[in-house]
């Protein structure tokens, strides 16, 4: 019997790959293509997978017998028990994972701006969308993100649920673009609703998330980890062919922005794009690798608006567009040289810097009153955010020298106490552990390892010392009586402020 269950787990294995082969060929097909691929592939796998984990589970079981029956003339019932019991983790992995809800919806930063806030912008896009033949978007979100895009997904701003059909601005992007070059953008975005892109998107999407939730967690059950590699195996090769359509796409909207605005203005905004997105970047890289604590305004905005025709005529720019034109299988965009050989129009290396650093005296901003108090609003919130995420990460980084580094670090790492049940208390700090009763610091700096056993129902924190403590020991042993119901706290503690120890080490030792 067993013989023949293992012949016909082989031959259902070898179908599940051609059947992930067979629904993979089908994506690289077109965008419907897909979708059919995905609304067949995940039902298909999720089955495949519970049958394969209760199959070979249960040969699994068998053989934690046999194995040592055969072997040895007996069998051990710890074993088959151990095996049975990981078995069930896995059939319960597996239910779990087909039941799993999904995350609440995106939520992005931005405003919506309402037909009555600026009428002349949406009159704008009215008459590029009738030009383009498509139906206008139900909403106008503008932000400061690096980025133009359209979406059918439901959407999330300022906890306010948007439906249908959504256009996102970036404000910052706006002020370097003329009134043509954003024209071709916004055609360009326009074409991907005409085209029916992001409608097959918003139907794609949660699939696709719920796809990537069940492959996650398949993954972190040593049970269902046989089940995690043909799933891997479909998402990468249904990434590629998604990929590949999103490339082909963005070659659809370049062209038809081309031809109803003009080749240059798609291309010169394309340039003109990836200048202030790389430029931000290494603004925002430079304030957050900055080892000293944000007290003033940060002012990212007006830092990048200042020094980007300094960043275009530097080497290093013309480096990062070659870098943009090596193209890449997970790629959702083609490179800018073949965006370039699409429509026709092609800027030499040497002219980059010209149209990056060119500023338009009238742009789509004009058309939006409501433009620079959203903006205002919007680089505040996102400058205290980032300040906070630098403040937190210096703490991750600072071994203090003085109390204001030592009250930074303890803002984010204080002193943590957990009483035991004899009254005494074991305390965790940024240093690293005071022992109860001694009151000894086993410092960080002296710790090799660290380990929290149970044993006949008592937990014990064993720390391997890398020199000799004070008492000559290598090892010290401490008993947590009376910790029962907070020692999952306890453990997620000690391995938090181990970890920032290390982390601090580890940037010391690069710096050395």
């Amino acid at each position: 019997m067993m013989d023949k269950l293992a012949f016909w787990t082989l031959i259902a294995s070898v179908v599940v790959v051609l059947m992930v082969l067979l629904f993979s060929a089908l994506a690289f097909k077109s965008r419907q293509g897909q979708l059919l691929s995905l609304t067949l592939a995940r039902p298909f796998l999720m089955l495949a997978s519970t049958l394969e984990v209760l199959v070979q589970g249960a040969m699994l079981v068998w053989l934690s017998f046999w194995c040592t029956a055969f072997f040895t003339q007996t069998y051990y019932p710890k074993v088959v028990i151990a095996v049975g019991l990981m078995v069930l983790g896995g059939i319960y992995y597996i239910i779990k994972g087909i039941f799993k809800k999904l995350p609440p919806e995106e939520s992005i930063e931005g405003e919506v701006v309402t037909r009555e806030a600026a009428p002349a912008l949406w009159s704008r896009v009215d008459a590029l969308a009738a030009k383009v033949g498509t139906t206008p978007p139900d909403h106008i979100v503008a932000g400061i993100d690096i980025n133009f895009y359209v979406t059918e997904a439901p959407l999330s701003v300022n906890e306010h649920q948007l439906s249908g059909r959504k256009l996102y601005v970036s404000i910052p992007l706006l002020r370097q673009l003329t009134t043509a070059q954003a024209d071709g953008v916004m055609v360009h975005e326009l074409t991907h609703l005409h085209e029916g892109d992001t409608a097959s998107g918003a139907l794609l999407g949660p699939k696709l998330h719920r796809f990537d939730l069940y492959m996650q967690l398949m993954g972190r059950n040593v049970a269902t980890l046989i089940v995690f590699y043909p799933l891997y195996l479909y998402r990468i090769l249904f990434e590629l062919a998604w990929q590949r359509n999103s490339r082909e796409r963005e070659f659809v909207a370049d062209l038809n922005a081309s031809t109803l605005i003009s080749p240059a203005a798609i291309v010169e905004s394309l340039i003109k794009v990836s200048a202030y997105a790389s430029y931000r970047t290494e603004v925002e890289r430079n304030l957050f690798e900055n080892g000293t604590l944000h007290e003033n305004e940060l002012g990212i905005g007006k830092a990048i608006a200042g020094g980007l025709p300094q960043h275009v005529s530097s080497p290093d720019f013309v480096s990062m567009m070659r870098e943009q034109n090596v193209p890449h299988p997970f790629d959702s965009h083609p490179p800018l040289a073949d965006r370039m050989r699409n429509v026709g129009y092609t800027v030499e290396e040497a002219g980059y810097a010209a149209i990056a650093s060119e500023l338009p005296t009238e742009s789509w901003v004009d058309l939006m009153p409501v433009a620079e108090h959203i903006e205002q609003q919007l680089w505040q919130k996102y400058e205290r955010n980032f300040s906070s995420a630098h403040e937190e990460s210096l703490a991750w980084r600072f071994q203090p020298t003085g109390e204001k580094e030592t009250a930074l670090v303890l803002k984010h790492f204080p002193n943590v106490l957990f009483t035991l049940k004899n009254g005494s208390q074991i305390e965790i700090t940024y240093q690293g552990i005071v022992k109860p009763e001694s009151a000894e610091l086993l410092a960080w700096d002296n710790v090799k390892n660290i380990n929290v056993t149970r044993s006949f129902g008592r937990d014990t924190l064993y720390v391997q010392h890398k020199q000799p403590d004070a008492q000559g020991k290598k090892r010290s042993e401490i008993r947590l009586p009376g910790l029962k119901k907070d020692i999952e706290n306890f453990k997620n503690t000690l391995g938090y402020y181990w970890h920032r120890h290390q982390t601090v080490r580890a940037m010391a030792s690069q710096q050395e």
